[in-house]
């Protein structure tokens, strides 16, 4: 049901620098070892043999991600070259790389200035439309002489006939040559001894002036065949850059190739830049493996590596836990299940990995809350209509479809329907009390089980005061047990005496005097602490316990929705009747499923993993081939 990350070991690898860069591709064929930094300050191998290679490595995988994203053409890989590449011929390529980036990003750099030109034109373009009413050159509109005052602006098409009448009174005159959204474009012009009356009376009429460019010189038709004149040739340059820079990158298309398959070959050996430590021609090199591979890389380095090394596994210590990363091991049923785990954290090395546990109390809960024949049909089905497209998705769809199946010839339900099948067990509608009773069971057996878990999770990492004292050890466990008792000896009228109380108040004195010994605080915050735990404490037991109510309570609900569909289609006719129920059945499965999904991942995240699950762990992160 439940399983620990892969047993690892740590490996140290010692060996002579000529074999460095050949390691870590036989390692990152393998996919075997997670690279550790040292932590030892060892003074001995002081240097890091592979900064100068990465420094180079770095700087060409930069060039060519530059130059890359302006080629069309895509790199295939194939069979990864195992040839070892050289510091010189990583700066051979990264001089070939230099060069040509400097053409590629002249070729750019005039594509963007002929792009900014294009753009302009084209806005003086948008701009001249708004003048093609206008048969003069527009140049004289900028200009202001001793006699004659011109102003070209807008008002608002409202404004227009009285502003017009006013400027009349003023031997003024006013042409409109251009109306949208409404707004009047216009031409005012008169005598120049009255222009600060004239401009009075604009303001009056919210007047907003026009700024005629500079480039307008001459009448609209002239300028619109100058400016399509100067875009087309703009265009014409812009499509010669861009194939010079494609006829270039193509040249160039063997030597893009051959850095792009470098670049996957020296990828490995620059990748442990800060992990090799060496000194006069000695090389070390660390890291996590998984256990049981230990005798196949110690094979694979005697067939690659040319001179002699020594390789050293051992087993982790307890204080080197929180550093050991955590390989789950692999299954296609589990896998949407442990995605969903690790999107809460990552189990530790040694903790357990939740994910079986997850995905059996998760599909469970889903049916008790969603038990239906049909709904759990359709969900099934849909799942299965979805696997190629979505898989993770649809393995869980599935197998929560098939609980849905299950509970719902438990309950006797079928597309809300509770006629058609005979329940095996019991139907919620008129047994409701025993299945807040089942729900009850239920959380207090799922809450047990996680802190059995944490129990075991304290003991492995050698926490063991934790696993006997605290809260969530077997101090904690006990107490859980007789409160439970307590709650069964009340709800049935039973008697509970002093050996009751005893059960109930040992577990929690041992819980407090724990925190007690683990606070340093002052007498007075040392009480106040130990106080606000223990009730934290008793709280959280209520509270988790009665959180899976909801498990019954949605179950209700369920066929709670189910009644009001078929109340509304009663009072329907025949196709509506069969109508309302037909879609009726569709929102509960698409509403209420989700919510009940969503409520299935909250009592697993909130109620359970919190108990015990740290989810402080370190993904294994393998050095490999990356294409």
């Amino acid at each position: 049901m439940w399983s620990t990350p892969i047993p690892m070991k740590k490996v140290s690898l010692y060996m002579v620098d000529a074999d460095a860069q050949q390691s870590a591709m036989t390692l990152a064929q393998m996919s075997v070892i997670h690279p550790l930094e040292n932590q030892d300050n060892n003074q001995l191998l002081e240097n890091y043999p592979a900064a100068p290679f990465f420094s180079v490595y770095h700087r060409l995988n930069l060039r060519f991600g530059k130059i890359a994203s302006f080629s069309k053409q895509g790199f295939e890989h194939s069979v990864v070259s195992t040839d070892i590449v050289t510091l010189q011929q990583l700066q051979k390529l990264d001089e070939q790389l230099k060069r040509l980036w400097a053409q590629v990003s002249d070729i750019e750099e005039q594509l963007r200035r002929q792009n900014e030109a294009l753009h302009v034109i084209r806005q003086l373009s948008d701009s001249l439309q708004k003048f093609t009413a206008l048969d003069l050159d527009l140049s004289r509109l900028r200009r202001q002489g001793n006699f004659l005052r011109i102003f070209v602006g807008t008002v608002p098409l409202g404004n227009f006939s009285q502003l017009k009448r006013a400027l009349s009174l003023t031997h003024y005159m006013i042409k409109s040559f251009y109306s949208g959204e409404g707004i009047q474009h216009v031409v005012v012009f008169g005598s120049s001894q009255q222009h600060e009356d004239v401009q009075a009376l604009l303001k009056s009429a919210d007047f907003r002036a026009l700024k005629i460019p500079d480039e307008f010189s001459g009448s609209p038709s002239e300028l619109q065949a100058n400016m399509q004149q100067q875009q087309a040739r703009v265009v014409e340059t812009i499509g010669e850059l861009k194939q010079k820079q494609t006829d270039l990158l193509l040249e160039n298309q063997p030597v893009l190739s051959e850095v792009h398959e470098v670049l996957i070959s020296a990828r490995p050996y620059a990748s442990l830049a800060t992990v090799l430590q060496g000194r006069g021609g000695l090389v070390s090199l660390r890291g996590w493996v998984p256990a049981h591979s230990d005798q196949a890389i110690k094979r694979q380095l005697e067939k690659d590596l040319e001179f002699p090394f020594h390789v050293e596994f051992t087993a982790p210590e307890i204080d080197e836990f929180d550093d050991v990363p955590s390989l789950l091991k692999k299954s296609w049923l589990l896998k949407p299940f442990q995605n969903l785990v690790t999107n809460f954290g990552i189990p530790g090395y040694k903790e357990v990995d939740p994910s079986g546990l997850f995905a059996l109390s998760y599909i469970l809960m889903f049916g008790m809350m969603f038990g239906d024949i049909g709904h759990g049909g359709v969900i099934l089905l849909g799942s299965l209509f979805l696997y190629k497209r979505f898989p993770p998705f649809s393995i869980v769809g599935a197998l929560a479809g098939l609980s849905s199946i299950f509970f719902g010839f438990i309950y006797g339900s079928i597309f809300g329907y509770e006629e058609i099948v005979h329940a095996l067990w019991m139907s919620p509608m008129h047994d409701p009390v025993k299945l807040l009773l089942v729900a009850v069971v239920w959380g207090a057996s799922f809450l047990l089980i996680a802190n059995l878990l944490a129990i075991r999770n304290f003991l492995a990492t050698g926490l063991y005061q934790q696993a006997f004292y605290s809260g969530k050890g077997m101090a904690g466990f006990f107490f859980y047990l007789a409160a439970l008792y307590a709650g069964y000896q009340v709800f049935t009228n039973q008697p509970f005496g002093w050996l009751e109380s005893l059960f109930l108040m040992a577990p929690m004195m041992v819980i407090l005097h724990f925190q007690w010994r683990q606070s340093s605080a002052g007498l007075f915050e040392r009480v106040l602490v130990v106080f606000i735990e223990g009730l934290e404490h008793i709280i959280s037991n209520v509270s988790g316990t009665l959180s899976f109510l909801r498990v019954a309570a949605f179950s209700l609900n369920h066929i709670a929705l189910a009644a009001a569909v078929f109340s509304i289609a009663a009072m329907m006719d025949v196709v509506g009747h069969w109508l309302t129920v037909v879609l009726g059945n569709i929102f509960i499965i698409v509403l209420e499923g989700a919510i009940v999904a969503i409520q299935c991942l909250r009592l697993e995240y909130y109620e359970g993993f919190s108990r015990f699950f740290g989810g402080k762990g370190k993904a294994f992160e393998p050095l490999k081939i990356e294409f």
